[in-house]
């Protein structure tokens, strides 16, 4: 999860910058054929773990405790526990297995409505309850944990 756009800003900024990151990916995913698409698809699942993991570990416990999310943040991690499970059957299928571009469909959606969720209800619960040094010090640990991922 590197790049320009990731080196500075609140976490919410981080956290968009690597909601577009995701987005290109997977349609990098779709539109790629057998051995790039193979490429695309683990290039995917590290990005995506690595999105993840730093939300778990920095946002969401965040989220549910200092900006009275609870809810949001349980759902949040339900979400991704769903899509973990689901990025991990398509691991097994392979890119080359006749169901893997359906089931790759339905990941995406889940992966779409996931970050839409997020911006919609958790990312300005975040910006409304925690003051801006907080926000930051929050991208530089999201940073930190993502490194190590």
């Amino acid at each position: 999860m590197t790049g320009p756009a990731t080196s500075s800003g609140d976490i919410v900024d981080l956290l968009l910058s690597q909601h577009q990151q995701v987005k290109q990916a997977m349609a990098e995913v779709q539109d790629s054929a057998s051995d790039a698409q193979a490429d695309a698809f683990d290039r995917l699942k590290l990005l995506l773990h690595a999105h993840e993991q730093g939300e778990q570990q920095v946002v969401h416990p965040v989220t549910r405790d200092a900006a009275n999310g609870a809810g949001v943040a349980q759902q949040r991690v339900e979400e991704e526990r769903q899509a973990s499970a689901a990025l991990s059957e398509l691991s097994d299928l392979g890119v080359d297995h006749p169901d893997f571009a359906a089931k790759f469909v339905e990941l995406r959606r889940a992966v779409l409505e996931h970050a839409g969720e997020e911006e919609a209800e958790e990312f300005p619960r975040l910006r409304q309850t925690l003051p801006t040094e907080r926000l930051m010090a929050m991208a530089n640990e999201l940073r930190s944990v993502q490194a190590m991922v």
